[in-house]
């Protein structure tokens, strides 16, 4: 790129591109904090590697870019979508003791039901573990009832159990088998049955005391790119919690989420199910003519406020609902085509008219906020109160400040064959002008076959070429005819404009090789669905992500950056960076958006829900 961020038109895209009809797109590099990323448009263009001048100043020839213009090589996994298998589960009761039957009736109750092999109710071991040795070090005394009755305590977390709906989850999951006997227990009770209706209870509290926080399903029964482990609290931890606390239903609803997002979600979800029967009749928009942005049509009223009705706010923001398509209009339509799976063309043609005149799909869109009121679940306690979130289904990255977005952009993460994975972790490292080392499945797939053709390619274009001893070595003192994995030698392309990685790389750690970088294929971003990667996550404007990363000046960023010599610097604290997938999350204002589930993990977690209910009845 030239000085003040404009790209240069290369000899390859000239010659490849239709016969006059080349125009070179001269983009200013944006402005920080500037126009909103929906305002530009974009066109492909051939997938060519400029040729630019390195970073001490000597000329390299254009560089034919990659078959996809990507450099991670990861060969990937595939969809990576597994068939869950639910936790394995054993009986309640059942249980051997070495302490004698309990003297006091209620006790020998209790003792009675442990030791009973007659309970339906399965658990996964260690539910049961925890609840065994809570009732035998308090010598088998009961925890929620006394009398006959239930205490106000268990009323109270009983209630919460009921009411597990509201959290996403299944009440049916969460309520004693055995309360479906009685209602109220009478003063001449069965003490059995009280006995049974108490550890019931117990284990369906720790049950529920897991699932709120850390989820129902383990993400890496999911989803092989699922790198999760969710912090749910331990039944052992829980348990003590729950029999010595005076508030337990209190306890247990502290353990939701408690971030905006998921507050958000439970509100929407309580909202869709309240309308669900009462769905309203559309005045259907009529068919016509496509309106392309610029064109005004009388049918451009009715969709501004069939959008506004389905949570696209932005679209009533134009004075006077004028009847022109313009670009702010032509934006919440292309967002509305990305989630009803349409091209997202922000045009308005037939088939966005006829999913506008579908309108809300509530039974959908309940099931994708269960999905990701679930996913919430798995996420830290603490994402940081300075942090980097990226949304894999939503392509884009948003820098967070103690709960204020600082910055976003759009990103560009991986195919669904070669997805990237979700993970947590912190960024370190700031790269300027980095190297680019090409991986062994590069070198076979795509360069391998040329140089046995052409030994002396990689000196011309400039790459290094390293033997196995890390030394300096001619690319045509190679024997690539005898090339393989075993007898390897190192490529790396130097850094430059025309490198693969860009002008930027952002580095932490991680054992899936994933970082975030700069790229030569701008073009991309002009894409609304820009799954094109192999696993690492391309942004669009690095240099302001350096900016806010570092907390420099602009100039200073521009300075390094241009100065074309390769410089890891440091963050001054490491910043955590989460790498998810939601399907729905809220805008600033609350409201919902949907995206795309690109790699199918709705669907998977929708089986996994289903695994769950077999295996708990």
């Amino acid at each position: 790129s030239t000085g003040d961020g404009n790209r240069r038109d290369n000899f390859f895209e000239r010659l490849f591109a239709p016969s006059g009809k080349f125009k070179a797109q001269k983009k200013k590099r944006r402005t920080l904090f500037g126009r909103n990323w929906w305002e530009n448009g974009g066109d492909d263009s051939v997938r060519i590697i400029n040729g630019q001048e390195d970073g001490v100043g000597r000329k390299r020839r254009p560089i034919p870019r990659l078959t996809d213009g990507d450099p991670e090589g990861d060969p990937g996994i595939g969809m990576g979508n597994l068939t869950y298998v639910a936790d394995k589960t054993v009986p309640l009761t059942g249980l051997k003791f070495a302490e004698q039957v309990p003297v006091a009736s209620e006790a020998a109750a209790i003792y009675g039901a442990l030791t009973s092999a007659d309970s339906a109710l399965r658990v996964v071991p260690a539910i049961r573990d925890a609840l065994a040795t809570h009732y035998r070090q308090q010598n088998f005394k009961p925890l929620w009832t006394a009398a006959g009755q239930l205490t106000p305590r268990a009323a109270a977390m009983l209630k919460v159990l009921a009411d597990a709906a509201a959290e996403g989850f299944e009440p049916a999951h969460y309520l004693p088998p055995s309360l479906a006997a009685f209602d109220a227990p009478a003063p001449s009770y069965d003490a059995a049955a009280m006995a049974r209706l108490d550890i019931e209870l117990t284990a369906m509290a720790l049950r529920y005391a897991r699932d709120a926080s850390g989820g129902q399903f383990d993400p890496r029964r999911l989803s092989l790119y699922n790198d999760i482990a969710p912090a749910a609290v331990p039944a052992t931890q829980s348990i003590k919690v729950l029999a010595w606390s005076p508030f337990p239903a209190q306890y247990l609803q502290s353990l939701h989420p408690a971030n905006e997002a998921y507050a958000a979600m439970k509100k929407a979800l309580a909202e869709l199910r309240a309308d669900a029967g009462a769905a309203p009749v559309l005045e259907l928009i009529p068919d016509g003519k496509i309106v392309k942005i610029g064109n005004s049509d009388p049918r451009i009223d009715a969709v501004r406020q069939r959008l506004a009705g389905l949570g696209y706010t932005q679209a009533l923001q134009a004075e006077g609902l004028s009847e022109v398509l313009d670009a702010d209009l032509s934006a919440q339509l292309r967002l509305f085509q990305t989630a009803s799976a349409i091209k997202a063309t922000g045009l308005l043609g037939p088939k966005t008219i006829a999913a506008l005149n579908k309108g809300p799909d509530r039974e959908r869109d309940i099931a994708r906020l269960l999905d990701n009121m679930e996913r919430l679940r798995w996420l830290p306690k603490s994402l940081g109160e300075r942090h980097v979130f990226v949304n894999q289904a939503a392509y884009e990255v948003r820098v967070m400040d103690h709960g204020s977005e600082v910055w976003q952009s759009r990103v560009i993460v991986g195919r669904p064959m070669t997805q990237t994975a979700a993970f947590h972790d912190e960024i370190e490292t700031v790269v300027f002008n980095p190297s680019w080392g090409i991986p062994q499945s590069i070198i076979v797939n795509e360069y391998l076959p040329k140089l046995r053709r052409d030994p002396s390619y990689l000196d011309r274009i400039g790459f290094r070429v390293t033997d196995s001893q890390g030394d300096l070595v001619s690319s045509d003192s190679v024997d690539w005819w005898g090339y393989s994995s075993t007898r390897p030698v190192g490529i790396q392309q130097p850094p430059g404009s025309d490198n693969a990685l860009g002008e930027l790389k952002f580095l932490f750690p991680n054992s899936h090789d994933i970082y975030m970088h700069d790229t030569p294929a701008r073009e991309l971003f002009d894409k609304d669905q820009r799954a094109f990667s192999h696993g690492c996550v391309r942004v669009q404007f690095p240099r302001e992500f350096a900016t806010v990363l570092l907390g420099w000046d602009p100039a200073m960023v521009d300075d390094k950056t241009d100065s074309g010599r390769s410089q890891s610097v440091k963050l001054p604290a490491k910043v955590p960076v989460h790498i998810t997938y939601f399907t729905a999350w809220p805008d600033e204002a609350g409201k919902i958006r949907y995206f795309n589930d690109i790699y199918g993990r709705d669907k998977t977690m929708e089986n996994a829900r289903s695994a769950i209910t077999l295996a708990q009845r």
